[in-house]
């Protein structure tokens, strides 16, 4: 394993790197347009997207995606993942746990009683590091959405694509 597999975990380097210098990218955007609040209301993103919309399957940006999303299901960010996983994944048993810290939900899916994926969906000051840890060593996969990462949409093509690729 190379210093950018054990950097961000897994051997997969360049999607580890690319998911990187994008999310090194967009830090450098946000902080230039961010007025340093992140929890920006669901309203104020729908009040911020101007009538055209982006091409579909792009889930970050300035411009809210006309896909569904996140922002513009009309649902809580811990609901709207639960629909899609339900619709998306019915082969898996899926629960949801919140954080005991409030800042966001696990995710856990199980097939034929063995443990696959679990998925962090979490505010973006929290440190995910612990349960990915966790997940690599007992050979779970794992990823994680940030649910109030102004101009991160979390679309459903991008959920469903990022949470197939990180089941094991």
């Amino acid at each position: 394993m190379g210093i950018l597999g054990k950097l961000f975990g897994d051997d997969d380097l360049d999607k580890k790197a690319k998911g990187f210098f994008d999310g090194l990218v967009k830090s450098v955007q946000n902080t230039a347009q961010s007025s340093g609040n992140n929890n920006v209301p669901v309203q104020s993103y729908q009040q911020a997207a101007p009538a055209q919309s982006a091409p579909v399957g792009v889930s970050w940006g300035s411009v809210m995606p006309a896909e569904e999303n996140q922002f513009n299901s009309g649902l809580s960010y811990q609901d709207y993942f639960e629909k899609v996983y339900r619709e998306e994944f019915p082969e898996y048993s899926i629960s949801r746990e919140m954080k005991k810290t409030g800042t966001g939900c696990v995710f856990t899916f199980t097939k034929d009683g063995r443990v696959c994926l679990k998925v962090e969906v979490i505010s973006r000051s929290t440190n995910p590091y612990k349960l990915m840890r966790d997940c690599r060593e007992a050979g779970i996969g794992y990823t994680r959405f940030y649910h109030n990462n102004h101009g991160w949409w979390n679309t459903r093509s991008y959920v469903v694509a990022r949470t197939r690729a990180a089941i094991k």
